[in-house]
């Protein structure tokens, strides 16, 4: 069976990537093609320039999880190591999707880079279409209230708690899969027990209390988020913590899977000077968050 693919990193799978994607699936149906995706399992950021390696937005596993949602037979994970940064552009056209691949259809975004320095783009997709006996297929951007959506775009709304914009971005709520990890017990002492998140190279927002909600088993429930660097007990603490305060839920969630969807910024993240301050604060936030919670169960 041909092969119709396309090649990217799809941070966020957002409303622009969808649109590649349908055209890739479409074409390959019409085709009677096999859709295929080519992803990397870190952004290539990590190898080719460290420092300037920007959050990601979304896990691998929901990365795949959403592009087969759209109709994506095949997800190919390529490790992006320092070995696979020194491929040229035109060996990874012809060794890899050509030969290797047996690429017959390509789909390429606007933005598409591929090869060493990403020095491969649509135009060398397109200019090298005849000779490597493939049809080439280019996606334009698409525009959301003036700005083109983008990973970049989204990140930085994230970022800000614009949780709207990401949401029109992405067509969906933007949220956090994660396991839970063990913490300090600080907060089983103080009445609230929290659950603690491995959120890795996770875009967060900024630190703060966030009303929000957390899916267990697929189950909603109202919460509270917290991100920031526990200045009450810690001092001097650059390190970024994630945790949330699930009400009504009594289980043990050490080690499960959660969902967290973030829905509004409270307050910023502050030092108190007493625990009990503090549990008066995260008892204030709570009636804060009701109407929140109370709206979101409307809609």
């Amino acid at each position: 069976m041909p092969v119709a693919m396309t090649l990217g990193f799809f941070d966020g799978v957002h409303a622009g990537h969808k649109i590649l994607i349908e055209k890739l699936v479409s074409t390959a149906k019409q085709n009677h093609a096999q859709p295929i995706v080519l992803t990397f399992d870190s952004h290539p950021f990590r190898v080719v320039c460290p420092d300037k390696l920007p959050p990601i937005i979304m896990t691998l596993t929901d990365r795949i999880a959403l592009l087969e949602k759209l109709g994506v037979e095949c997800v190919i994970v390529q490790p992006f190591d320092r070995e696979f940064a020194e491929v040229s552009a035109e060996a990874f056209l012809h060794d890899i999707l050509i030969k290797k691949l047996r690429a017959r259809i390509i789909i390429g975004g606007y933005d598409c880079h591929f090869g060493k320095n990403r020095e491969g783009d649509h135009h060398m997709l397109k200019r090298c279409a005849p000779i490597g006996h493939y049809d080439f297929y280019e996606v334009p951007p698409i525009e959301i209230k003036g700005e083109i959506v983008s990973s970049t775009a989204i990140r930085a709304a994230i970022a800000r708690g614009d949780f709207a914009r990401a949401e029109l971005f992405l067509g969906r709520p933007w949220t956090i899969w994660s396991h839970i990890v063990e913490g300090h017990g600080i907060g089983r002492v103080m009445g609230f027990p929290t659950a603690n998140l491995s959120v890795g190279y996770l875009v967060m927002p900024t630190p703060g209390v966030y009303a929000s909600i957390v899916y267990v088993y697929n189950k909603p429930y109202h919460a509270l988020m917290y991100v920031g660097t526990r200045p009450t007990f810690t001092h001097n603490d650059t390190k970024l913590v994630c945790e949330v305060y699930v009400l009504d839920f009594s289980g043990d969630l050490y080690q499960e899977w959660i969902r967290v969807e973030p829905l509004r910024f409270i307050r910023e993240d502050r030092r108190f000077d007493s625990m009990d301050q503090l549990r008066s604060q995260i008892e204030q936030d709570i009636r804060e968050c009701t109407a929140i919670w109370r709206k979101h169960n409307e809609n």
